[in-house]
């Protein structure tokens, strides 16, 4: 059984008053789309289909044969002795002319089989130069329209587009589509006590690891990053920094600064330019400061410490993305290789690693600051307080699955 100590709790009035993880999705679940854009098939690869692909045709247009071999009238077949073909036809050819009684054409996979030739045997199933006798009379034709009729929808719009989506777009004359636009988003992260990855750090001092890890997760997923800097404990220089990142963006992630401390001053800044959030604070472990603004631009507070930084844009900017670009996350369920024990009243955001047999394992780190614990984790369960642990809600990091 994976265990822990409880944490602090407390709540207060109005905004500031600890939301539930429901609450919370509420209110992150009014984003709407940022828009549409058009894409080459190529750059639309893991985008959302804004409108649906639809069949310009009947798919297949024709009757093709599945097989290469003979097509023929079974009915009208020599009862003895090889088969007279009519000749060689093709992929790609016309329809041939009429096949006379008794013939049989020698055909191609993927060529069109004739109207009156109405199954086809392949070569495999030949001997002595007729069909094998147990062929099926209608075999290895795939009729005109049997896929799709024209004017049916083939991937329905809020679709992601994989390299299937991409055949089946090209198949019906596209050449671009229409998706939803990907956010760009901006990442700023905070703190004196952080120091760029190739400075050697004093001992007071950490290397700076929020910011690249953002990047890695956002690069998964395809999103431009606009905006990236470190901004130190200052007001006055953290607010430059923070209008030129939300004049920039669609997104702003922040790390560190939002808590109760003397110098977590990203709220009031916040505030100026944007007005109160809609929540700060959700009853969630770790990532109880995470603050939420609405926008345009759309901001999310993160907590400082790296766990807490990566179980809170799992849960929840990871989904609010999604939205943005035009497709509802939902997370899958899951079942646990041990069952976890619920905190009391807080949700468990538990980082979780894939076992050799389909099942998670459990990752958990000793405190939020402790990411060395969570290498080699594929996501985040959540773990609402009192939860039935047979089944759990999974989060999975971009690409993870």
């Amino acid at each position: 059984m994976t265990g822990h100590p409880e944490p602090p709790g407390g709540t207060t009035s109005g905004v500031d008053r600890l939301m539930t993880l429901a609450e919370a999705d509420a209110l992150t679940s009014s984003l709407r789309p940022l828009g549409t854009e058009s894409a080459t098939l190529a750059d639309s690869l893991g985008r959302t289909l804004a409108t649906a692909l639809v069949a310009d045709r009947a798919f297949p247009p024709y009757r093709r044969a599945m097989m290469d071999g003979f097509a023929f009238a079974a009915d009208f077949l020599p009862s003895t002795g090889p088969v007279i073909l009519a000749g060689l036809h093709a992929a790609g050819d016309p329809p041939p002319v009429a096949l006379p009684s008794g013939h049989a054409w020698e055909i191609m996979t993927g060529a069109i089989v004739p109207d009156d030739c109405d199954t086809v045997v392949p070569y495999e199933d030949l001997e002595a130069g007729r069909p094998r006798p147990g062929f099926k009379k209608g075999q290895f034709i795939h009729e005109a329209g049997s896929d799709a009729a024209s004017g049916t929808v083939l991937v329905d719009a809020s679709s992601t587009i994989g390299p299937v989506e991409v055949a089946i777009a090209a198949s019906v004359g596209l050449e671009k589509i229409e998706v939803f636009r990907r956010a760009n988003v901006a990442i700023l992260s905070t703190g004196d006590e952080a120091v760029p990855s190739d400075v050697v750090p004093r001992a007071w001092e950490i290397r700076r690891s929020n910011g690249p890890m953002l990047e890695a997760m956002l690069a998964r997923r395809g999103n431009a990053i606009v905006f990236h800097d470190h901004a130190p404990d200052d007001p006055a220089v953290c607010g430059r920094q923070l209008d030129e990142a939300l004049a920039k963006c669609d997104v702003l992630l922040i790390c560190g600064g939002i808590s109760k401390g003397k110098k977590d001053f990203i709220r009031g800044l916040l505030e100026e330019r944007l007005g109160k959030p809609a929540f700060h604070g959700v009853e969630q472990r770790p990532g109880k400061p995470l603050a939420f603004w609405p926008g345009p631009p759309v901001v999310f507070a993160l907590p400082g410490n790296p766990v807490s930084v990566l179980a809170t844009f799992t849960r929840h900017v990871l989904p609010a993305l999604s939205r943005l670009e035009g497709r509802e996350f939902l997370p899958m369920k899951v079942r646990m290789n041990e069952a976890p024990v619920p905190l009391p009243k807080f949700s468990w955001l538990l980082t979780v690693a894939a076992g050799p047999d389909g099942t998670l394992l459990a990752r958990p780190p000793s405190n939020s600051g402790d990411f060395i614990s969570v290498a080699g984790s594929c996501g985040i369960v959540e773990v609402p307080p009192a939860a039935d642990p047979a089944e759990l809600s999974f989060f999975p990091f971009p690409n993870s699955q």
